[in-house]
């Protein structure tokens, strides 16, 4: 009895330690900042191997000759598993470490990757490229987000900032060299070269030692399972599953989750279909690459420049994050008109590098004024959780589309209109303003 006391008291101090970062003297100093440009590097391969899936897609209609829909399984799985595999990853970091999630994620990206390189067929390729190589994704992108904040406090949003700018950074540089490994190595050296290359996320994934703030959370979740009863974990499931539905029957919330479900739809099957579809219109494979590499680099400058928007405060964030949507889903339905020229296909680049990934910048603050701090992460989480499911079904209905007849501008029509629906859900949210709830909010940043 007095063992469970003591026991109890630890774990009460270790969690009233927690709250105050100022006694862990490594924050913001020394190996932090090896830790955030490893975990550029990592964001640099997983952001190359994620927006990169169109030239896959291409590498394996050529290979297999199987039909379109089908052959989009394998690009879509792999996509969607960076949302979808969120809470896989939350269990590793949880359970060892984010050192130990980032490796492993290392290694289901080269087991993947080279499983992929000789896999007789177009149904094994889903299973190792969609699968295996897109559990990597989802294990690596949240662990190593999860890193920054247990290595920094006072610099957090700038080392995140400058971290995440890795997923452009990657796109533009390595999207031209895996289309030249391919023309060089065909489709199976093209593969061993994607394993290789994504095997170093295990290099950089072994950088990230912990941190004394990360080693103190290991310890009192060590205390908290050695003292929690089983009747109170149930309740603490419980609580946790009732914290979801809580956020999803939010009017606001829910329409937003759509929204974001109808934006991945959109996004991700543009970025599967963008390099066949250049080609279809008389360019090159590489100069499709070097296409997908711009928007790559130019999601880099729009993610910072929609950041310093949003705090200037001239705008409501959920205006700046639909207009995001509108901008993007504008320049969708009209590319199709202007891809006969080498000139149309560099707008529309630029038009998508700059504005498709700027909703994300703006997703957090969006939702903290509709639910709170309290319930942002379950908000966020079934938001994301929705966008990975639209990342899955989205190319593959494209692929239908163009099987049965269809051609490639009406499945980009098709993006085009999702978007724009999103854009439309995102403002209806403003019908659902709490003005007590944001006054809450604008208190707390005060606070």
């Amino acid at each position: 009895m007095e063992g469970k006391q003591n026991s109890e008291i630890k774990v009460e101090n270790l969690e009233n330690s927690s709250d105050n970062t100022d006694k862990f003297k490594n924050l913001d100093k020394g190996w932090s900042w090896v830790i955030m440009l490893a975990s550029f590097g990592a964001f640099c391969l997983i952001g190359a191997n994620m927006y990169g899936v169109g030239i896959m897609h291409a590498t394996l209609l050529k290979r297999y000759g199987s039909s379109v829909s089908l052959t989009s399984w394998a690009g879509s799985l792999q996509t969607a598993s960076m949302s979808l595999g969120a809470p896989l990853s939350s269990y590793f970091v949880d359970r060892f470490s984010c050192r130990t999630a980032v490796m492993l994620s290392g290694i289901l990206f080269g087991t993947g990757y080279l499983g992929t390189a000789f896999a007789p067929n177009v149904e094994t390729a889903i299973f190792t490229l969609g699968i295996i190589a897109g559990c990597g994704a989802g294990v690596g992108y949240t662990a190593s987000m999860v890193v920054i904040g247990f290595s920094f406090k006072r610099r957090r949003h700038i080392a995140l900032g400058f971290a995440l700018s890795g997923m452009g950074a990657g796109l533009f540089a390595l999207s031209p060299m895996m289309q030249l490994a391919y023309n060089y190595y065909g489709s199976t050296g093209f593969f061993i070269i994607q394993a290789t290359m994504s095997l170093n996320i295990v290099t950089f994934g072994a950088m990230y030692f912990p941190s004394q703030l990360e080693l103190h959370t290991q310890e009192m979740r060590k205390c908290n399972k050695a003292n929690t009863k089983s009747d109170k974990s149930k309740s603490n499931c419980i609580e946790v599953f009732t914290q979801y539905c809580k956020a999803l029957v939010n009017k606001p919330i829910a329409l937003l989750s759509v929204g974001m479900f109808l934006n991945c739809v959109g996004t991700y099957l543009i970025y599967l279909h963008l390099p066949v579809y250049i080609v279809s219109k008389g360019f090159t494979e590489f100069q499709a690459a070097w296409m997908v590499s711009v928007t790559g680099i130019l999601s880099v400058v729009g993610r910072i420049i929609t950041g310093f928007v949003a705090n200037l405060g001239m705008f409501k964030e959920i205006w700046l994050y639909a207009g995001t949507f509108g901008v993007v889903s504008v320049s969708t339905i009209v590319y199709p008109h202007i891809s006969y020229t080498f000139a149309g296909h560099i707008v529309f680049a630029a038009v998508l590098g700059l504005f498709f990934g700027s909703c994300y910048v703006l997703m957090t603050a969006v939702n903290i004024r509709i639910v709170g701090i309290k319930f942002v992460s379950s908000a966020i989480g079934i938001e994301l959780f929705f966008g990975g499911i639209g990342a899955v079904l989205g190319p593959v209905i494209a692929g239908v589309l163009v099987d049965n007849g269809g051609t490639y501008e009406q499945s980009f029509t098709f993006a085009g209109v999702c978007i724009f629906l999103a854009a439309v859900l995102s403002i209806l949210t403003v019908c659902h303003d709490v003005p007590g709830k944001e006054c809450e909010n604008q208190n707390a940043d005060k606070d």
